[in-house]
């Protein structure tokens, strides 16, 4: 009864959730992870024996089946044996959880997981009254919980897993042999239906596991945290963290497994971390991370060196007033609250008072300095800052100062101008952006020619690197001319860019090719035609289409004074058209030559029968021939078998169906010399008469 108010109180959450997402699907998945668990079965081999390790998928199926128990058998598999594979039971009861008395029995007091594990199988699921939903979710919970602990007490002490009954070695292995085992149910309960687990095992000898990947030390103050990543197939348990220091003297410095657990409802999981805040100043300590199998086992260890560090940087220096010489120069003058730690100054500018920072010196002013000359002033990085340094490589933060330098000096012309025109008129100019930090956009200035004057077409200072214009295409000048003049913030003008010529498109389509001649063979069209008379051509493109489709297929494409062409990929009998469009230099086409046609003729003759023999049958007192047809005709076709006794001639003799290769010739006419030939015949030809096959019946 009180397995079915549990499943009650895990069902509620359930068809809620499914209520309201509104699909019947996500309870149904629900409903089969519930009632029908799996069972997962994990092995390790160690040379001598092998070691099993499983258990159901939720909490509710192992409660019940802890009752029931398991069942363990394992088959040899020999790949080289045609016999069926044959089960042996190694269990002659089932195994069960130990009683009470028997973990108190086989325990020892120090055997803290033990403790753990039995308390999960015997401790009191309790429902407080009344028996509300409430109180049927929190059992729920408790008994989730005893099974995570269950579990976890299993991984981490082979005797709790061997209590548990979760655990089993078959000892009668040797190296080289493969066993398969099955690990299922006693019996299946009423209400939770567990199938049978099934591993293959290699007996090998012993491998310990992996270390953790990415081990990682962060040093600071007074702490070091260790992370790492558990991406190892199946993955750790948990994990324990050792520290030798430079007395060799090693120790574990977690008291309990390390366990990364991730929060319920998070999507990212929470990688393992460690934090030692046990370490002493000025000591470099060699940190060992291993993890913890679920055969209750410590993996290959990952290993890092790490030590305390100082973190505190020191004050940030006060910058008094600058002082500024020429407008070319800019002294700095600061104070700072020094540290004993000082190691010394970096004087930095940018152009933002927030980011793109660059160092004025190689090198680290030293502790003792507090000022600073920067000869090569700039208006266009006017944000000053500097950061004080101590010996641990900390850095202060900083309070940025504006100094105001006048600019005197215009911005560089526009570099790679360069544009378009389509074929309405449409010019799209774009340039690349200058680099200076006070530039405030440009000016575009264009003319029909580079001798005349250039004058402006944008009104205001244009704040892009893109300019569309439109322009006249009915005119006989072919290109438009167009610079492009850089403004700064202070309305310096950079001088013009080179020029750009930028042609007006042709809109004017080539004249269509005509064609002059078609000659057609067996397996090939040969197309001749005059070609376009105009003088822009790039290429021509030649179309086909097959009798009976719409669409015309490119099948070439040809330089602009080519005048043949030979089309090969054809077939007999079949009616082509074909057509030819010529594209000048601006892409414009012409109307399509008119279309031709031309359909491959078929001679009719076949492939011939090979391989003719005959043989006279004394037994049946027959002649049988026999012939081989390596490429038959595509259409339907049938054999002509030719006979001729002693000289006389080779005459039509049977018909053979086209599924034969052999006759029986059952009509002789007595001793003589028999001769025999062959021919494939269709509707539409035939074949040439195979070589003759002779015969002499005695």
């Amino acid at each position: 009864m009180i397995v079915q108010r549990l499943v009650l109180a895990l069902l509620t959450p359930l068809v809620v959730y499914a209520q309201e997402a509104d699909t019947s699907q996500r309870l149904a998945e629900s409903y089969r992870r519930l009632f029908f668990p799996e069972l997962k079965l994990l092995a390790q081999s160690y040379g001598d024996s092998v070691v099993l390790r499983w258990a159901p998928s939720n909490a509710p199926a192992w409660r019940a089946y802890n009752r029931i128990g398991y069942h363990v058998e394992r088959a040899l598999l020999d790949t080289t044996s045609p016999t069926p594979l044959r089960y042996e039971r190694l269990t002659q009861e089932p195994l069960k959880p130990w009683t009470l008395e028997e973990w108190k029995r086989r325990s020892r007091p120090e055997q803290q997981f033990a403790a753990i594990a039995a308390q999960c199988l015997y401790g009191r699921v309790s429902i407080p009254q009344p028996n509300t939903a409430e109180s049927f979710l929190d059992a729920a919970t408790e008994l989730e919980n005893r099974f995570g602990f269950a579990l976890f007490a299993a991984d981490c002490d082979a005797h709790a897993a061997t209590g548990l009954g979760l655990r089993f070695i078959d000892r009668a292995v040797r190296i080289g042999q493969t066993w398969i085992y099955r690990v299922f149910p006693a019996r299946q309960d009423s209400v939770f239906v567990l199938d049978t687990a099934v591993l293959v095992v290699d007996v090998e000898p012993y491998r310990p596991w992996p270390p953790v990947l990415s081990l990682e030390a962060e040093e600071a103050d007074r702490e070091i945290t260790l992370r790492w990543k558990n991406f190892h197939a199946g993955g750790y348990t948990a994990f324990n963290v050792y520290r030798t220091g430079p007395d060799g003297h090693r120790r574990k410095l977690n008291s309990t497994p390390i366990v990364p657990a991730t929060p319920r409802g998070w999507t990212q999981r929470i990688e393992p971390w460690f934090r030692d805040t046990t370490a002493e100043w000025n000591v470099r300590y060699t940190y060992e991370v291993r993890g913890i199998s679920p055969f209750a086992e410590e993996g290959e260890p990952a290993t890092i060196v790490a030590m305390l560090r100082d973190r505190t940087p020191p004050p940030p220096p006060v910058v008094g007033k600058p002082y500024i010489y020429n407008m070319t120069m800019v002294r700095l003058e600061w104070s700072i609250n020094a540290p004993p730690d000082l190691s010394g100054f970096i004087v930095m500018k940018s152009d933002k008072p927030d980011r793109d920072w660059r160092a004025l010196t190689d090198n680290v002013l030293p502790a003792a300095q507090r000022s600073f000359l920067d000869t090569l002033a700039d208006p266009d990085l006017a944000y000053y800052a500097v950061i004080a340094l101590d010996t641990a490589g900390n850095r202060s933060d900083y309070l940025p100062i504006y100094v105001d330098i006048h600019d005197t000096i215009p911005p560089a012309p526009p570099t790679n101008v360069r544009g378009t025109i389509d074929t309405n008129g449409v010019v799209r100019l774009v340039w690349n952006l200058g680099t200076e930090r006070d530039l405030l956009g440009y000016r575009v200035l264009w003319a029909n020619d580079t001798t005349h004057e250039f004058t402006q077409r944008t009104n205001l200072v244009w704040m892009d690197t893109v300019f569309t214009d439109t322009v006249a295409l009915n005119t006989l000048t072919e290109f438009v001319y167009y610079r492009v003049v850089a403004v700064d913030t202070r309305y310096f003008h950079s001088d013009p860019s080179p020029i750009v010529a930028i042609k007006r498109p042709d809109v004017v389509p080539p004249v269509a090719p005509l064609f002059t001649d078609v000659y057609v063979t067996e397996d090939r069209v040969q197309l001749r035609w005059q070609p376009s008379t105009s003088n822009d051509v790039a290429r021509q493109v030649l179309y086909r289409r097959v009798e009976g489709d719409t669409a015309w297929r490119q099948i070439a494409e040809l330089a602009p004074e080519q005048e043949m062409y030979v089309d090969t990929a054809v077939v007999q009998r079949m009616r082509y058209s074909y057509t030819l469009e010529a594209i000048d230099r601006s892409g414009l086409r012409s109307e399509r030559a008119l279309p031709v046609q031309a359909r491959p003729f078929d001679p009719g003759v076949r492939e011939p029968a090979t391989n003719l023999r005959a043989t006279y049958d004394t037994a049946a007192q027959a002649i049988v021939v026999e012939w081989a047809l390596p490429r038959p005709p595509a259409e339907q076709f049938w054999f002509v078998v030719y006979r001729a006794v002693d000289d006389g001639e080779l005459t039509q003799y049977r018909a053979v169906p086209p599924g034969e290769r052999r006759f029986v010739d059952r009509e002789l006419v007595g001793r003589g010399r028999y001769r025999y030939a062959v021919r494939v015949m269709t509707a539409l030809g035939s074949s040439p008469l195979s070589p003759v096959a002779v015969v002499v019946v005695r």
